[in-house]
């Protein structure tokens, strides 16, 4: 039951790599086939920066007893454009492939689980996410866990950008962060789980098609 759990917070990067490849080539002009594969590889890159957690505690999730997120190494949009832009020059379909993969990676991490990403590094290292709250989880589950009235009016309200300094992010997960993400997101209909099991069912159904 664990590892079926733990495939369900990857459907989102299988789908962005399988998009990604269909993309690619549409933009490049190949029919693709076992370039799927890469493109998957591709989608998952940026968070090989989470393998020391996974290898160290068997999980990956920022919470009390672990206050830090682990997109604090390779999730810097900015570079991974510029290395992208780069690929396409020296190999236009890869470029492409890597690019678009990476870019949905990224696109996911902004609006789903998570403390965001840190959209505009170099410049600063603020995290910032897509349609959340300060407190960076779900109504349903802040009322679960006897939160929802005592926060704040500042806390409970859900925006359209929510950020949070370097200095104030390990305090917001030490409060607000859970170990169980997955049982909480993705084993429960919710905004998050609906819109990627749909991108997930969206994916598979375009490469049937393109294999057809």
């Amino acid at each position: 039951m664990k590892k079926i759990k733990n495939v369900l917070a990857l459907l989102a990067d299988v789908a962005n790599g399988l998009l990604a490849t269909i993309l690619a080539g549409l933009i490049v002009g190949i029919e693709p086939s076992w370039h799927f594969i890469v493109g998957i590889i591709f989608a998952m890159s940026p968070d090989l920066d989470a393998l020391p957690e996974l290898l160290k505690r068997g999980r990956v999730a920022a919470s009390a007893g672990h206050n830090h997120d682990h997109r604090e190494a390779l999730h810097y949009p900015v570079i991974f454009i510029l290395a992208g832009i780069i690929f396409i020059y020296l190999a236009p379909f890869w470029g492409w492939l890597f690019l678009i993969a990476v870019l949905l990676h990224f696109f996911n991490d902004f609006y789903g689980t998570g403390w965001g990403i840190p959209l505009l590094w170099p410049i600063t290292k603020r995290r910032y996410k897509l349609l959340g709250r300060r407190a960076n989880l779900l109504k349903s589950i802040l009322i679960e866990r006897g939160l929802w009235e005592n926060l704040p009016d500042s806390e409970k309200r859900l925006r359209i950008i929510v950020s949070w300094s370097e200095a104030e992010l390990s305090d917001y997960i030490n409060r607000f962060g859970i170990e169980d993400w997955i049982e909480k997101y993705y084993l429960r209909l919710n905004w998050v789980s609906i819109t990627e099991y749909i991108a997930f069912s969206i994916a598979i159904f375009l490469v049937f098609i393109n294999f057809k």
